[in-house]
C-alpha cells in the first residue's frame, strides 16, 4: 500500500504543477487580450521638441474639454431652472383651471336649481 501511496502523491503533485502553470499561461494570455489593441513601440525614442509639443498640445486639449465642460455646466443648470419654472407656472395654470372648472359647475349647479324651482 505503501507504494501505492506515493504513486497518488506523485500524482497530485503533478496534477498540481499542471494546473498552476495552466494558470500562469491563462494569466498572460489575459493580459495580451486586454492590451492587444494598444500598439506601442517601445524602442521609439521622442526628443525634448516633440515631447514638449505633444505636452503643449495636450494641455491645450485640457483647456478646451475644461470649457466645454463648463459650459455644459452652465447650460445644464439653465435648463433645469427653465424646466423647474415651467413645471411650476403648469401647476399654477391647473390650479387655477380647477378653481375656474369649479366656480363654473357651481354656477350651472344653482342654474339648474334655478331652473327647477320657476318650474314648479
Amino acid at each position: 500500500m505503501e507504494g501505492n501511496e506515493g504513486c497518488v502523491e506523485e500524482t497530485e503533485t503533478v496534477v498540481g504543477n499542471e494546473n498552476s502553470s495552466f494558470i500562469r499561461k491563462d494569466e498572460d494570455s489575459l493580459d495580451v487580450d486586454l492590451y492587444e489593441d494598444l500598439s506601442v513601440d517601445l524602442n521609439q525614442e521622442m526628443t525634448y521638441p516633440e515631447l514638449k509639443k505633444l505636452y503643449e498640445e495636450s494641455q491645450q486639449k485640457i483647456k478646451e474639454l475644461e470649457a466645454e465642460s463648463q459650459k455644459l455646466k452652465d447650460e445644464n443648470f439653465v435648463l433645469k431652472k427653465n424646466i423647474s419654472s415651467l413645471y411650476l407656472t403648469a401647476r399654477e395654470e391647473i390650479k387655477r383651471k380647477d378653481a375656474q372648472i369649479r366656480t363654473l359647475q357651481d354656477k350651472e349647479v344653482r342654474s339648474r336649481k334655478f331652473m327647477a324651482k320657476s318650474q314648479q
